[in-house]
């Protein structure tokens, strides 16, 4: 019955990524201007078609875009399933190196992030929710709620500014100083993404705050709550045997739903501290008309937002038994 449930989970996420496919191919071919302008460069594009118009049309066959839409589509549904996203158009580099070596760093930042946030998240809401009202509520809700109305690059912005410009605690930007190496070279590395992590986690832990209070608040009031507190269990034993059981399975589903969220923010982020990771590719990109790398790595965050829902439900799966058995009887 567990391998129907994933199975069934499984081919729902292969049938997204493949709508993500072509969602990404529409959306990338029809934007404004020619492509070509930004292969050559301007000046030379502008020389060229006065000069030699030829020389035009020899780039355009030969990067496949003088093919019709249905035939460029084909084409890249193979180099897809083969792994092969060609060159930048930018950079004249392999398109697939370039993203993965992005997207560890981005990673390095989102992955502590999302565990740091939902861990202190669901932790304060347990608790205020448990105690509607109570002084924790009061004093922490509206802290909470102040964060969670902060644009991310407005705190970004704002930390940079205090911390490394006036205090110069922390590098302004860049992943490493450079010229170290082993551990010397990972301290340094922690060093300076402590801010832009700092801003993710602050940012991200106000909203699992919310939503885990709110999660909270839905079921202290039901029915085997009421039963076991009249058991003579103690307040520790009702939360952890029963509130945080029933409250993980909307939770964690919320938490890696939330994964594209924080992988915009940490866009944002990483553009204002020159982070070399998978947003200044995309801003750069996006300002170069790039086409190879824009629908890379949009591809791959993607399928990183499908991976994190498809975990939510293996998660859920291992909490929640009665998940199986539905998937059973499905």
């Amino acid at each position: 019955m567990r391998f129907s449930f994933l199975g069934k989970r499984l081919l729902e996420a292969v049938f997204i990524v493949f709508c993500i496919i072509t969602i990404n191919f529409v959306l990338i071919r029809f934007m404004p201007g020619d492509p070509v302008v930004h292969i050559i460069g301007e000046d030379e594009y502008l020389r060229l078609e006065a000069e030699a118009p030829e020389v035009i049309e020899e780039v355009r066959r030969e990067y496949g875009l003088d093919k019709p839409i249905p035939v460029q589509y084909v084409t890249y549904l193979n180099k897809t399933l083969r792994l092969d996203f060609g060159n930048s158009y930018r950079t004249k580099l392999p398109v697939l190196e370039t993203v993965a070596f992005r997207m560890r760093w981005t990673l390095l930042l989102t992955i502590p992030a999302i565990v740091l946030s939902a861990l202190a998240g669901g932790a304060l809401g347990l608790r205020t929710g448990w105690k509607k009202g109570g002084r924790l509520d009061a004093i922490i809700s509206p802290i909470m709620l102040f964060l969670n109305t902060i644009p991310t690059n407005c705190m970004a912005i704002l930390v940079l500014m205090t911390f490394a410009f006036q205090l110069g605690l922390f590098p302004i930007s860049g992943i490493t100083s450079g010229g170290l190496s082993g551990l010397a070279k990972a301290i340094d590395i922690l060093w300076h993404m402590t801010l832009p992590l700092m801003i993710l986690v602050v940012l991200r832990t106000s909203s699992y705050y919310m939503l885990m209070k709110s999660t909270v608040q839905s079921i202290r009031d039901e029915e085997y709550i009421t039963v076991a507190r009249s058991k003579g269990f103690t307040q520790g034993q009702v939360l952890r045997r029963h509130v945080l059981k029933n409250a993980l399975c909307p939770y964690l589903t919320s938490v890696c739903m939330q994964f594209g969220h924080i992988l915009g923010g940490s866009m944002l982020v990483e553009v204002v501290f020159s982070w070399k990771g998978m947003g200044t590719l995309i801003y750069d990109s996006v300002n170069t008309k790039d086409f190879p790398m824009l629908q890379t790595c949009f591809l791959f965050i993607g399928i990183c937002v499908v991976l994190f829902n498809l975990l939510a439900d293996i998660l859920n799966m291992c909490i929640d038994p009665r998940i199986r058995e539905e998937g059973h009887h499905a």
